[in-house]
């Protein structure tokens, strides 16, 4: 069995960097999941590490500004993007930001903590996914593929290698759930908060995707 794992510091360098880069590129990263992933893809090739953009059917459990739950995400015809890893691993930038997109269907729910950006093969109770297929990030209108071109080659100049580093992983402000099951919170504690939620309330139960 393969129990290789994307390291550390790989993860580190990319999620930071792919997250500040679309986020500048495009003002908010959570309308573009296609580009975040297309982006990771791309920062993970530099460090020979073989990944694919999958698209499929997503939910997440998301805390209410009421501290109750709901199941949020894309199904039915809405669909989401995220990367899968040589490793078998799955990476989702975006989860940790998605409480900013109010639902489409009711616009007056006001979540204030999502889960954290996933980077593992160990998805827990709080994430579904069904991966429908692999995707390509090939934008058909000019300005999504200059967005496309800037990002790509911001990510190849500023994370390579050479951008490791030999001491501590310099991760990115923002939750994240690592290779191993490995929680980094941010500054704000945002994942406890979260997680005190899910403690409280119980899992509820997840949308049918078929």
């Amino acid at each position: 069995m393969d129990n290789r794992t994307t390291p550390l510091a790989v993860v580190a360098l990319v999620s930071r960097v792919v997250t500040k880069v679309v986020d500048r590129v495009t003002t908010d990263r959570v309308s573009s999941p296609l580009l975040v992933a297309a982006a990771c893809v791309e920062a993970l090739k530099l460090h020979k590490i073989k990944s694919r953009v999958m698209y499929g059917h997503a939910a997440w459990i998301e805390v209410l500004s009421d501290h109750s739950l709901i199941w949020a995400g894309c199904w039915g015809e809405n669909l989401h993007f995220w990367v899968e890893t040589e490793y078998g691993e799955r990476v989702d930038l975006n989860s940790s930001q998605a409480h900013r997109k109010k639902p489409d269907d009711r616009p007056e729910l006001s979540a204030i903590y999502s889960p954290p950006m996933l980077w593992t093969n160990e998805a827990p109770t709080f994430f579904r996914y069904r991966p429908i297929g692999i995707a390509a990030a090939e934008p058909d209108d000019e300005s999504g593929k200059k967005q496309l071109d800037l990002v790509l080659r911001e990510i190849r100049e500023k994370c390579g290698p050479e951008q490791l580093g030999s001491g501590e992983p310099e991760f990115a402000n923002e939750a994240i759930l690592c290779p191993g099951r490995k929680i980094l919170d941010d500054s704000l504690q945002s994942f406890q908060h979260y997680d005190r939620a899910l403690s409280v309330r119980g899992i509820p139960e997840a949308p049918e995707f078929e």
